[in-house]
């Protein structure tokens, strides 16, 4: 039996303690009720979420599922959920939608987080007969996940094919690593999906009847998703976009990727600026090169350029040009502008004990590093920008 069951039997003497004596003359009632409403971990409601019940019970110290079938609510437009006829039992509350993780509850005063799996991995406690909990908040957030696609070279996607993903990572916090292979089926799109729970490097391998490609290694913060990673199939081997033994370079004419491929130049027609990505050794690599051709890392103005240089790069991590070396905690752009818009991830920027963090990394959001995290040591690409667009450059519009 999970441990994590006896952790959160606390919950369940705390809601017999608030819960257990029912009032307003419903003593009688053979069932319950829970209601409330459903937030992210920034507090927005979550629209269209299915929380569900289901009983289980405890059998000389196992937990078992109770012969009962699960109770669903599905959330409105305000993030408002009700379950009625709950039998009196253990029950637990578990994410019906998927993608999602139930992170904690309140119930009054009382809050708990699942800070591991419990059986079957949601929250357990008990409500006594006849009790109806009311304003309960449901706190939910996205499981991380890497989502890839397989397509042909004209781009055409690889539909509903039958492959194997073979998932490596190597934990942030350095403690070990690990494994983990599975079968999975492309959809209509030529898409599937990876769900993983922990911060780590990670080193995805697909494999499709004895072919397989190679992703170049990323890493994924807690709640973090990487939904660009593209593999070809030419009939005779899959190619990574993004492999370095096997990544193809996008023509000027067009590409089959989602996201440009690097070494290509390409133009934004909001402001006329050419970017494209490179592969460094480190963020000093990345701006050296830059200079190199007469370019300069990417210095990101507003929000409609951050959102077209996702759209066209995808979501890996990439250098930019934002640094706060010269003078701690005054942000400069390595090419001069002035620092007009910034997109920091939550908590961030922010200093660590391994020293001050002078460094911006994108993915989606800023996130600030030094020289000695693991990100400067595993991050290889970077977004490098022109003013002045050289002949030949397409045009991308988003």
């Amino acid at each position: 039996m999970n441990r994590s069951y006896f952790k959160f039997n606390l919950l369940t003497a705390i809601t017999a303690l608030l819960f257990g004596a029912p009032s307003h003359g419903i003593a009688q009632e053979a069932t319950s009720t829970l209601s409330g409403h459903v937030v992210d971990v920034e507090g927005n409601p979550v629209v269209g979420f299915t929380l569900a019940v289901e009983p289980f019970e405890d059998v000389n110290g196992v937990a078992q599922r109770e012969a009962l079938p699960f109770l669903e609510s599905r959330t409105d437009d305000a993030g408002r959920f009700a379950i009625p006829n709950i039998t009196p039992t253990s029950i637990q509350l578990v994410a019906r939608t998927s993608g999602y993780v139930i992170q904690a509850i309140k119930i009054g005063k009382v809050a708990v987080y699942q800070h591991e799996p419990p059986p079957f991995g949601g929250i357990a406690f008990t409500i006594n007969p006849g009790a109806h909990i009311e304003d309960a908040e449901v706190t939910v957030k996205s499981r991380m996940r890497m989502r890839g696609r397989i397509v042909y070279v004209d781009g055409t996607p690889f539909t509903n094919a039958r492959v194997g993903i073979k998932v490596r990572q190597r934990y942030i916090n350095g403690q070990g690593h690990g494994t983990l292979s599975c079968g999975t089926r492309t959809d209509d799109a030529g898409y599937w999906v990876q769900y993983v729970d922990a911060p780590a490097l990670y080193t995805i391998t697909v494999n499709y009847q004895g072919f397989s490609a190679t992703v170049e290694p990323f890493i994924l913060q807690d709640g973090e998703r990487k939904d660009d990673i593209v593999v070809m199939f030419d009939g005779n081997k899959l190619i990574s976009i993004d492999s370095p033994t096997g990544r193809m370079e996008a023509s000027a004419e067009a590409s089959t990727s989602p996201s440009a491929g690097a070494g290509v130049w390409v133009v934004n027609p909001t402001n006329g600026h050419a970017y494209k990505s490179i592969h460094c050794k480190s963020w000093d690599d990345a701006n050296s090169q830059a200079v190199a051709e007469d370019a300069h890392l990417v210095a990101i103005n507003d929000a409609a350029e951050q959102k077209w240089l996702s759209e066209i790069f995808g979501w890996q991590p990439y250098w930019i040009g934002l640094t706060d070396f010269a003078k701690e905690g005054k942000w400069d752009w390595t090419s001069g502008e002035p620092v007009t818009y910034t997109n920091w991830a939550l908590h961030e920027p922010t200093d660590t004990d391994r020293g001050e963090e002078d460094y911006v990394v994108m993915r989606g959001k800023w996130s600030d590093v030094n020289t000695e995290s693991v990100e400067w040591q595993m991050i290889r690409m970077a977004i490098i920008e022109k003013n002045n667009p050289p002949s030949k450059t397409p045009t991308k519009e988003k």
